[in-house]
C-alpha cells in the first residue's frame, strides 16, 4: 500500500487523499510527506525494521493511516487492536502479538505504561484540545533520513485478531499479496475510479475497516471521509453534504442508519453499498432500496481470513432474483461445500464452506490450527449452498445451528422470517438447553418506536412462513440487542445470559 500512495502522490499530488474528523485535508502528496517522516522516526528513535512488529491501538485518525502505510515501506507488521475492548482483553492480544512497539491514544496510558518500563517500546498519540486529532509532532524534531523501501508482496503486512478476547482469539496472518487481491478485486467488480468518495466509521482495526474501505479507496486514487466514532446522524450528514458515492458497511450499521432516514430523504450521489459482516435479511435490503432507489446493493460473504471479499453479488442484488445470496466468488477464490459425511455436497445440498484462493490466509500466528488443512483450505465454520448458477447462500454458522430434538434449525431462515413482520428493527434467533427437545429456538427482538408487538402476533404470523418446529418458542423484547465490539450480533454472550435466567428460574 505504501508503492500505491507513493505512485498517486507522484501521479496527482494535489488530489485529496483524506479528510480528518475535524476537516483537516491531506492531499496524496501529504500522506506521503508523513509516511516518510514517520518511517525515518520509526528507524532512528525505535530501531524499527523488516520483520518489526507495530502494535496500533488508535482511533480512526489519519495517524493510523499513516502508520500503516510507514509500516508498509520498512516491511513491519502492524497488529491493530480494538479500541472498544476492556484492559484485560487488549494485554493479552498484546502478550500473544510479540510487539516491538506499541502506538497508542494516550486514553490507553494507563494500560500500557508497564511496557514503557520494561522496553522503552511505547508511543502515545497526544489528543488536541478538540479531543477529535492528534498530532505527530514528534517527526519534526527529527531530520528525514533515507529509509529504503523493504517492503514486498510477500510480507505480513497485518496480524489481525478475529473475533474471541483471549484464548480462542486467532491471530489471522495476512501478507501484501492476500490485500492487493483483495482490492484489485474490489475496485474492478464495483468499477471505482478517482471520482470516488467514500465515508470510514468503521473501526480501521478491522479487516472491513483496514481493507474493504480504506485500502480500496487509496488503491482507486479516491477520496475517504474519516470518522472517529461511528455516530449516524454524523456519517448521514457527511454523506449528504461531501456527495459520497461509495459506502461498505454491515447490517448493524446499515439499520441505524435506515432509523434517520425521515432527516435524509435524498443520497443521490450515493452509486454503491457494499454489505458484509453478517446476514441482511431481505426486508431489510427491500427497505433500503425504498429509501435510496439509484443505488446498487452488494452483499459480501467475507472474513478477516479472506482479507475481506469471499464472494460479492455481481449485480444489484436488491433488484435480483438472487436477492438473499451472497454472489459470486472473486476470481482467485475457490469455494466448496462438505457435507456431514466428510463429501463434496451437491447443487443446492448444504454443508460447511470451505475456500482458498490468493486473498485467504494460510496461517494463523503461533497456532497450528484445524481450521486450515494441509491444502490450504480454510474450513469457515460457516453453512451454505451454492446454486445451480454458482451463487452462494448462508444459511447459519455451525456453531449457532439449533438442533430441537434431531430437527435442524438454521437461524438465519427464523430472523428473516420475523423480519418479513412490520415493525422489527432487529432480531436474533438463538437454541437454548431443553430437557425434553436437547434444544429449542427463542428469539430477543427490538422493535421499531410506534409498533406494538407482542408474542402472540408472533407466533400467529410465523405459523404461516415457518415449520412449526422452526417458531420460536420464547420471546424477549429489548431495547438494544448485545454486540460484540466489532459490532455484530453477539449470539455467545445472549446465549449465556439466557441460560443464565433459566438457571435462576
Amino acid at each position: 500500500m505504501y508503492k500505491v500512495v507513493k505512485e498517486n502522490a507522484s501521479n496527482s499530488p494535489d488530489k485529496i487523499a483524506i479528510i480528518d474528523t475535524d476537516g483537516s485535508t491531506y492531499t496524496y502528496f501529504d500522506i506521503q510527506k508523513k509516511v516518510e517522516q514517520l518511517a525515518s522516526y520509526l528507524v532512528m528513535k525505535y530501531g524499527m525494521k523488516k520483520g518489526s512488529h507495530i502494535g496500533i491501538l488508535l482511533f480512526n485518525s489519519v495517524e493510523f493511516v499513516v502508520v500503516f502505510l510507514a509500516a508498509q515501506k520498512l516491511g513491519a507488521t502492524i497488529i491493530p487492536f480494538p479500541t472498544k475492548y476492556k484492559e484485560k482483553e487488549i494485554i493479552s492480544l498484546i502478550e500473544n502479538s510479540d510487539c516491538d512497539l506499541i502506538i497508542a491514544d494516550e486514553e490507553y496510558s494507563h494500560w500500557i505504561s508497564k511496557y514503557e518500563e520494561i522496553y522503552n517500546r511505547t508511543f502515545l498519540c497526544k489528543t488536541k484540545n478538540d479531543r477529535n486529532h492528534y498530532g505527530f509532532t514528534f517527526t519534526e524534531a527529527y531530520p528525514l533520513i533515507e529509509t529504503y523501501e523493504t517492503g514486498n508482496l510477500e510480507d505480513i503486512a497485518i496480524i489481525m485478531f478475529t473475533s474471541g478476547t483471549t484464548s480462542n482469539c486467532k491471530g489471522a496472518v495476512i501478507r501484501n499479496f492476500n490485500i492487493q487481491h483483495a482490492i484489485n478485486a474490489y475496485v474492478r467488480i464495483f468499477e471505482l475510479t478517482d471520482k470516488d468518495s467514500s465515508i470510514l466509521a468503521t473501526p480501521m482495526y478491522n479487516i472491513t475497516g483496514l481493507v474493504g474501505i480504506l485500502s480500496v479507496v487509496l488503491k482507486c486514487k479516491g477520496t475517504l471521509y474519516l470518522q472517529k466514532l461511528f455516530k449516524a446522524e454524523n456519517v448521514l450528514e457527511q454523506m449528504q453534504k461531501n456527495n459520497i458515492t461509495f459506502l461498505h458497511s454491515s447490517p448493524t450499521v446499515l439499520t441505524m442508519l435506515m432509523s434517520e432516514k425521515r432527516r435524509f430523504p435524498h443520497l443521490p450521489e450515493l452509486r454503491t453499498i457494499a454489505c458484509g459482516s453478517s446476514n441482511m435479511a431481505i426486508e431489510k435490503i427491500k427497505e433500503l432500496k425504498k429509501w435510496l432507489p439509484q443505488m446498487s446493493f452488494r452483499t459480501i460473504y467475507g472474513l478477516t481470513e479472506t482479507t475481506s471479499p469471499g464472494t460479492i453479488s455481481p449485480t444489484d442484488v436488491s433488484t435480483s432474483p438472487y436477492i438473499g445470496s451472497s454472489g459470486h466468488p472473486i476470481p482467485g477464490l475457490f469455494i466448496k461445500i462438505i457435507n456431514d459425511n466428510g463429501k463434496e455436497a451437491a447443487v443446492g445440498e448444504k454443508g460447511e464452506v470451505w475456500i482458498k484462493g490468493t486473498n485467504v490466509i494460510e496461517e494463523y500466528y503461533n497456532q497450528n490450527s484445524t481450521l486450515i488443512t494441509a491444502d490450504k483450505w480454510l474450513r469457515t465454520g460457516d453453512i451454505g449452498y451454492i446454486n445451480s448458477t454458482g451463487y452462494l447462500y448462508i444459511v447459519d454458522r455451525i456453531k449457532d445451528l439449533i438442533n430441537r430434538g434431531g430437527e435442524k434449525i438454521y437461524t438465519f431462515d427464523v430472523e428473516n422470517a420475523i423480519y418479513q413482520i412490520e415493525g422489527i428493527k432487529e432480531v436474533a434467533v438463538v437454541g437454548v438447553k431443553d430437557n425434553l427437545y436437547g434444544e429449542i429456538p427463542v428469539a430477543i427482538l427490538c422493535v421499531e418506536e410506534g409498533f406494538m408487538i407482542d408474542e402472540i402476533m408472533l407466533k400467529t404470523n410465523l405459523k404461516e412462513k415457518l415449520a412449526s418446529y422452526e417458531i420460536p418458542v420464547k420471546y424477549f423484547f429489548v431495547k438494544e440487542i448485545d454486540k460484540t465490539p466489532n459490532g455484530k450480533i453477539d449470539k455467545k454472550k445472549i446465549r449465556k445470559n439466557l441460560e443464565s435466567t433459566r438457571e435462576r428460574g
